[in-house]
């Protein structure tokens, strides 16, 4: 069954990179390099480049951005439009000094100009602090591994039964903290450790310029009968959490006082969940990890199992994953949560060649979304674009589409047309309803 699901979503990935190589292709030609944002929004961050750019890099009308060395090429921290491209050429520039790492006595610091994280001995995040506000969001060592007994009584391979919270297994093996990148425009902590069987490895990284710390993390899995959770109790009261699903968010409760939530014990979030009041919050952002619980202040995100049926094994072997966790100041609606957790699942792309700059569309609106471009399926060669509001905050704003466009439908799902949209030099008004979603028609 695995081996099936492997070989397929091989396939599908090398024919969906081999579409985007050859669209990007038609984009560029010549020297340079560029780099490609398919999200809606600008986006600020690094980017690996060859190593002719360690120096920095720069744009055609003489942007600059910094850039340092790295073991395959260079960093570059560069600002891409939203929908759009900038191509880059070597140059000399100020290296920047963003991001710090360093060890301690009893574990480790990792920091940047907006948020200071430190760890103890067994690289769990025991304060996160806010440099602007000096507000602690770590109200307990997050990033700490558990891990419990699953036997469900039923579906081996699908169920997670609640008494698994009863069975806790101990991990009590020693922890190597170690630098792997000091300073510069990126900074790294690589945590080594057994756990039971398994072998578990992860780099924590902060970027210059970031909120966000990432745990790209490798395990070498070689359990049975086993539910390996992540958690991050933070300094937010709230009795309800924020789940993202597709177009929009749940919010469940985050207390087990009734039966019906204590067998909500369990339960699906697609990029992130959070906890917020009106004044702060913080989130768990995932790249491929669906299932987790709230309980109290404390999000415990799913990372592996262990299941004997239908096959036996079937789970055990390597997986690479990534998490990350992130905190605000100020309401839900004022966080950069989805972008950041978009950005975490979408890295931008790079290719040889230049182009001019540009951005096909953008919003004016930060809780508006274009989640889809792509061709009409009658083959008129016309563009779909579907958004979404993300947010639940009705809205009311302007798509700007800088693509030719001679009329702009408004469609349902199926694409049929229902309403042509006025448009006026290249702005659409839109208004959203909380949780929208939008499907547009722009005739070529």
């Amino acid at each position: 069954m695995y081996e099936d699901a492997r070989r397929d979503h091989r396939q599908i990935i090398s024919e969906a990179e081999a579409v985007r190589d050859e669209a990007i292709q038609v984009l560029v030609q010549g020297d340079g390099v560029t780099v490609f944002n398919s999200l809606s929004f600008p986006r600020t961050g690094l980017v690996r480049l060859p190593a002719a750019y360690a120096q920095g890099a720069q744009t055609e009308d003489g942007t600059q951005f910094p850039a340092q060395p790295a073991e395959d090429g260079a960093l570059v921290l560069v600002r891409v439009p939203a929908c759009g491209a900038v191509s880059l050429k070597p140059c000399q520039c100020t290296a920047a000094q963003g991001a710090h790492a360093s060890l301690t006595e009893d574990g480790a610091v990792i920091e940047n100009e907006f948020v200071r994280a430190a760890l103890n001995s067994r690289g769990e995040v025991i304060s996160f602090v806010d440099r602007k506000t000096g507000r602690e969001f770590a109200a307990g060592a997050m990033n700490r591994l558990l891990m419990y007994k699953d036997v469900p009584r039923l579906f081996d391979a699908w169920d997670i039964d609640s008494n698994y919270i009863l069975q806790p297994v101990e991990i009590e093996e020693p922890v190597t903290l170690t630098v792997r990148q000091e300073s510069g425009l990126r900074a790294v902590i690589h945590l080594a450790r057994k756990v039971l069987n398994s072998t578990f490895e992860q780099d924590i990284v902060l970027d210059a310029g970031s909120r966000r710390l990432d745990f790209v993390t490798e395990v070498d899995w070689h359990e049975l009968h086993r539910l390996m959770k992540v958690e991050f109790p933070v300094a937010v009261q709230a009795t309800e959490g924020i789940n993202e699903i597709q177009f929009g968010y749940m919010m469940r409760p985050t207390h087990r006082s009734r039966l019906y939530d204590s067998d909500r014990f369990e339960v699906c979030n697609q990029r992130y969940s959070a906890l917020c009041d009106q004044s702060h919050g913080a989130a768990v952002l995932n790249d491929c990890k669906y299932g987790i619980s709230m309980n109290g202040n404390a999000l415990q995100l799913t990372l592996l199992r262990a299941a004997a049926s239908p096959e036996m094994r079937a789970d055990n072997g390597r997986h690479t994953f990534t998490y990350a966790f992130t905190a605000w100041e100020g309401s839900f609606m004022d966080s950069d949560v989805v972008r950041e957790a978009y950005a975490l699942n979408v890295p931008m792309v790079t290719c040889s060649g230049s182009c001019e700059p540009f951005s096909a569309f953008d919003l004016d609106a930060p809780n508006v979304f274009i989640d889809t471009v792509k061709p009409a399926e009658d083959g008129s060669g016309d563009l779909i674009l579907r958004l979404y509001e993300a947010k639940r905050a009705a809205t009311a704003c302007h798509l700007n589409i800088h693509v030719p466009a001679r009329k702009v439908w408004a469609c349902d799902m199926l694409e049929n047309r229902q309403v042509e949209l006025p448009v006026s030099e290249g702005s659409v008004p839109l208004d959203f309803h909380t949780f929208e979603v939008k499907t547009l028609r722009l005739e070529r």
